[in-house]
């Protein structure tokens, strides 16, 4: 056994003590105490009359105490004399000990009816809309459609057909194959199936065109799947050097050129390059070094009108907020049109800080990292890098190196070329 526990201790307990205690609001529960010699006798006999009794703890002095329903009390009370034990009642908890409590407070009466009118009143409103299964189709843009129907939150369920807005939907993208709209509580939820063949990329026209260099370098490996290669590895070339000819020559049977038809060339031409970077970086910088003053606040949102609580003031202190904001909801079906948040205040004092070479380095080394790691999701291979630092009057300049194997082909047109018929020979 252990400690005794109030009825906050007993909500605290576990799932299925929460579910006792949902019921001991409604029917009323009761914490009871027993002393005398012979306590087990009476939770027998209790048991064996199938009485409900949770959270068994004993004190200090012995006294064991418990909580069971209002009526099960009732029902224990002939059972102490014949168990030899002494039954006190220590605390009462639940809607109807609280309604016979207040039952002359007309004002407290008057409210909770008209809490719970108002919770009846919005349970006909939809207050909350979400989407599932949509990937191409944001969130926004489905809002943003609902709302030319219009379909809101804060109109009338009635005024919803689920099956005219499924229709709707399916009218409206093509690319949604399958749509179910339900209502549950104050959600309208919306279930979507995106065709996936219609939603894949749609591959460009291949229009003819040539493989020229997009940048200088040295090149490493080749890979031609339609066009004339025109460079080989070891080559050095210059940004815009034609790689891969889309031009094919037409010849006769006495190896006379009598026409040329252009195709898309295709393929991979990789080269070694050097990438180079620069960042300028003032002779300082602003610290927010906070004090360790902090202000609370709290907030909420109803029908487009924002209501602050105890505000944090700003005077003439700096401060630097963090809020956390949610909508409010009774069930898990049950949204009301009312966000709550709190509000976080940091006091701080800005002042500037001017760079340490030390703390330049280290700037120069994330900076160059990210660089490297944006290349590397891209598929290049690193070789190498480098990195420098220059301090002058105005700030620092950080350049950086980066060596790479990477596919320098570019798609450019083909330019317009005069028919000439010439031979083989001719042409070398």
């Amino acid at each position: 056994m252990h400690a005794a526990c109030s009825a906050a201790d007993f909500y605290r307990k576990g799932d299925g003590n929460l579910k006792a205690w949902k019921r001991f609001f409604f029917s009323g529960g009761v914490r009871a105490e027993i002393s005398g010699h012979d306590k087990e006798r009476f939770f027998n006999i209790a048991a064996q009359r199938e009485l409900k009794i949770l959270e068994i703890s004993k004190d200090e002095e012995e006294k064991v105490s418990f909580w069971t329903t209002a009526e099960d009390y009732k029902r224990m009370k002939p059972l102490v004399k014949k168990a030899g034990v002494r039954l006190f009642l220590r605390e009462k908890y639940g809607l109807p000990f609280f309604l016979h409590r207040n039952r002359k407070r007309k004002l407290l009466a008057a409210g909770a009816v008209s809490f719970f009118l108002m919770l009846y009143c919005l349970s006909f409103f939809i207050w909350d809309i979400s989407f599932e299964g949509n990937l191409k189709f944001t969130d926004e843009m489905l809002l943003h459609y609902m709302e030319t129907l219009p379909v809101v939150c804060g109109m009338k369920k009635s005024e919803i057909s689920c099956e005219a807005l499924e229709g709707e939907i399916r009218n409206q993208f093509t690319e949604i194959t399958w749509v179910s709209a339900e209502i549950r509580g104050t959600r309208l939820i919306i279930h979507v199936k995106e065709n996936e063949a219609l939603l894949a990329p749609v591959e460009a026209p291949r229009t003819p065109c040539d493989l020229a260099a997009g940048k200088d370098g040295v090149i490493t490996k080749c890979v031609v799947r339609n066009g004339f290669l025109t460079v080989k590895a070891g080559d050095e070339v210059k940004a815009g050097d034609l790689l891969v000819d889309g031009t094919i020559p037409i010849y006769d049977d006495s190896e006379t050129l009598v026409n040329s038809h252009e195709i898309h060339a295709d393929g991979e031409i990789y080269a070694k390059t050097v990438h180079t970077i620069q960042k300028q970086l003032p002779s300082g910088y602003t610290v927010r070094a906070r004090t360790g003053i902090k202000r609370y606040g709290a907030f909420f949102k109803a029908f487009g009108r924002t209501f602050y609580f105890l505000m944090p003031s700003y005077g003439e202190e700096k401060w630097e907020f963090v809020t956390e904001e949610a909508q409010l909801k009774i069930f898990e079906d049950f949204y009301l049109p009312v966000y709550g948040g709190f509000i976080t205040a940091y006091e701080y004092v800005p002042y500037e800080n001017a760079w340490t070479r030390e703390e330049v380095l280290r700037v120069c080394g994330s900076y160059v990292g990210e660089y490297m790691e944006k290349l590397t999701e891209k598929g290049i291979q690193i070789l190498g890098n480098d990195g420098k630092i220059e301090e002058s009057e105005s700030g620092w300049t950080i350049t950086g190196t980066v060596t790479v194997v990477e596919d320098i082909a570019k798609e450019v047109p083909v330019p317009e070329k005069q028919e000439e018929n010439q031979t083989v020979n001719e042409h070398n």
